[in-house]
C-alpha cells in the first residue's frame, strides 16, 4: 500500500498549532507536542480521519496559511488589493474649535498633505490664543508612513529630539528618527486612542506621552507600532506583514502590548463610525452637544407661542418630534472636553486661606426721634 506524502514539517507545525488552539483550555499548547507527535497526528488524520480525502494537499496549505495568520494576528493579514489605498472622501484633517479656548484636530490618512494642514491650523490656534488641543487619532486608516508620523511628531517635539528608533528586520542596532525643525505648538494636548488606532498614530501617542507632553484619553490601541510592507500574492489579494519595528527614545517597544490610556473611556467601534461620518456633514460639535427641547418662557409667550402645546398636539396625533429621533455621541470627546473645561475652572479658582475676609462694617446706631404729644 503506497504511503501519502507527508506535509512539510513546518507547515505541519503551523497546522498542528491551529489544530490544537481549541484544546488550550485544557492546558495543551502547541509547544507541549514533539515533532514525531506532530508527525504522527498527521500520519492518523491521513488514514483514520472520517473524511481523509479532504485533507488534500491545497487544503492542508490553505489551513497552514490560516493558522500562521491567526498566531501572527495583525503582524501579518491578507487585505483585497482594492482596499489597500485609502478614498479620497477619507483623507484631511477635520478640524473644528468646540470652545474659545479648547480646538480638535483629526487626521483621516496620516498623510503629507494633512502634515501641511494640521501646521496650518496649530498655528492659527497659537495667533488665537486657544489653550488646549485635542489630537483623535482614533480614525481607522490603514498602516502608513513613518516619514509622515515623524513629520506629524516634530509639530510638537523640540528640534533635534529623538522621536522613535526603526529596528529593520536582520538588524542589531535601530536607527533613531530625529525632530528636524522647532515645534508649532507647545501648549496643552490631550490624545484620543483605541484599537482603531493605525501604526502611526499608535506611535505618536506612545512618543507624547512618553515624553510627558501629552495625557491620553479612550480605550487600549492593539499594540501594532510596526512599519508593513504589503506585497501582492494574486489578482486579487495582498500580503502585508510587520517588516520593521518601532521603538520609542528608551528602546522600549509597544508591538504586540499596546497603549493604556491614562483615562479608560470605552465607546463601541460601531457608534464611534457613526459618529465620525455624522461630525463630516454637521461638525464635530453637532457630536458633543445636545439641542434642547422648546420650552414654554418668556421669549415664547413675547412671541405669542407655546411650543409645549405645540408639541402637545403633535404627539397626541402620533407624530414624530424633532428630538424623538436617537442621536449618537462621541462620550470619548465628550469626557476629554468636560476634563480641560474643569481643569481651567479648578485653576482659574485660586484660594487663599490664609487671607481673611474683611470685618463687616458697623452700621451707625440711629437715635429715636421723640414724638411730641
Amino acid at each position: 500500500m503506497r504511503r501519502r506524502p507527508l506535509l512539510p514539517l513546518t507547515l505541519s507545525l503551523f497546522i498542528t498549532s491551529t489544530l490544537l488552539a481549541a484544546s488550550r483550555g485544557t492546558g495543551a499548547e502547541s509547544k507541549d507536542v514533539s515533532q514525531a507527535g506532530i508527525q504522527t497526528a498527521f500520519r492518523i488524520l491521513q488514514r483514520e480521519y472520517i473524511r481523509s480525502n479532504d485533507l488534500t494537499f491545497d487544503e492542508l496549505n490553505r489551513a497552514a496559511l490560516a493558522g500562521l495568520l491567526q498566531r501572527l494576528d495583525f503582524g501579518a493579514e491578507l487585505i483585497p488589493r482594492k482596499l489597500e489605498s485609502v478614498p479620497d472622501g477619507l483623507k484631511g484633517v477635520q478640524m473644528e474649535l468646540l470652545t474659545p479656548q479648547v480646538a480638535y484636530l483629526r487626521p483621516q490618512a496620516f498623510t503629507e498633505r494633512e502634515t501641511t494642514e494640521m501646521e496650518q491650523s496649530l498655528r492659527q490656534f497659537s495667533q488665537d490664543k486657544v489653550a488646549h488641543v485635542i489630537l483623535d487619532l482614533r480614525t481607522p486608516s490603514p498602516p502608513g508612513d513613518f516619514d509622515d508620523a515623524a513629520a506629524m511628531l516634530s509639530l510638537f517635539v523640540p528640534k533635534g529630539e529623538v522621536l522613535f528608533k526603526m529596528k529593520q528586520m536582520g538588524q542589531s542596532r535601530a536607527e533613531p528618527e530625529s525632530s528636524p525643525r522647532e515645534p508649532v505648538w507647545t501648549q496643552r494636548l490631550l490624545v484620543l486612542v483605541d484599537e482603531d488606532t493605525n501604526n502611526l498614530g499608535e506611535t505618536i501617542a506612545a512618543v507624547l506621552r512618553q515624553r510627558k507632553q501629552a495625557l491620553l484619553i479612550g480605550s487600549a490601541t492593539r499594540g501594532g507600532a510596526v512599519r508593513y510592507e504589503t506585497v501582492p500574492v494574486d489578482a486579487n489579494w495582498s500580503l502585508r506583514f510587520a517588516r520593521a519595528e518601532v521603538l520609542l527614545a528608551d528602546d522600549s517597544s509597544v508591538f504586540k502590548k499596546g497603549l493604556q490610556p491614562d483615562f479608560v473611556i470605552g465607546l463601541s467601534t460601531a457608534i464611534k463610525r457613526l459618529v465620525f461620518e455624522q461630525s463630516r456633514e454637521k461638525g464635530v460639535k453637532s457630536t458633543i452637544t445636545d439641542k434642547p427641547r422648546a420650552r414654554f418662557n418668556e421669549a415664547a409667550l413675547m412671541a405669542n407661542t407655546n411650543p409645549e402645546l405645540d408639541a402637545y398636539i403633535r404627539r397626541s396625533a402620533g407624530e414624530p418630534l424633532s428630538g424623538d429621533a436617537t442621536r449618537s455621541s462621541d462620550t470619548v470627546l465628550q469626557r476629554a472636553l468636560d476634563l480641560l473645561t474643569t481643569r481651567d475652572h479648578l485653576r482659574a479658582a485660586k484660594i487663599d486661606w490664609k487671607n481673611k475676609a474683611p470685618a463687616p462694617a458697623e452700621l451707625p446706631v440711629r437715635k429715636a426721634i421723640p414724638v411730641k404729644p
